[in-house]
């Protein structure tokens, strides 16, 4: 009998810096944003072997946005959310990414703006 599955990997608060913005000061310095990821993929090698070699090995996820997002510049978070999407369905064993990306303190009197969006493959 088949199983499905409908396994995702999280990664909370993730901290990257990239140029973001309209303004003519946002594209002189990298800002922090933060995102919150849900990766919808099958785990279920994994699961069985406990093995890193059937595990999606998220650090190098991580450290592959690191250094893309510092090479990026973007005007709208919608732009920017839009690309994260599509580098991540585009590179990495992933079904759904459900992204939320936040800009800290990017109106004053706020704590953040953001952005959720969700794209499949």
């Amino acid at each position: 009998m088949a199983v499905n599955s409908n396994d995702a990997l999280i990664i909370r608060k993730l901290a990257l810096k990239t140029a973001i913005g309209v303004y003519p000061y946002e594209k002189k310095v990298k800002q922090t944003v933060l995102l919150d990821l849900e990766l919808d993929y099958d785990s279920r090698a994994a699961c069985l072997s406990d093995d890193l070699k059937d595990a999606w090995d998220y650090s190098a996820l991580v450290e592959d946005l690191r250094s893309w997002l510092d090479t990026l510049h973007c005007n709208l978070i919608e732009a920017l959310a839009d690309k994260i999407c599509t580098h991540i369905l585009s590179g990495y064993p992933c079904k759904r990414v459900r992204l939320t990306l936040v800009k800290p303190h990017a109106l004053a009197g706020s704590v953040e703006v953001g952005l959720v969006l969700e794209r499949f493959k």
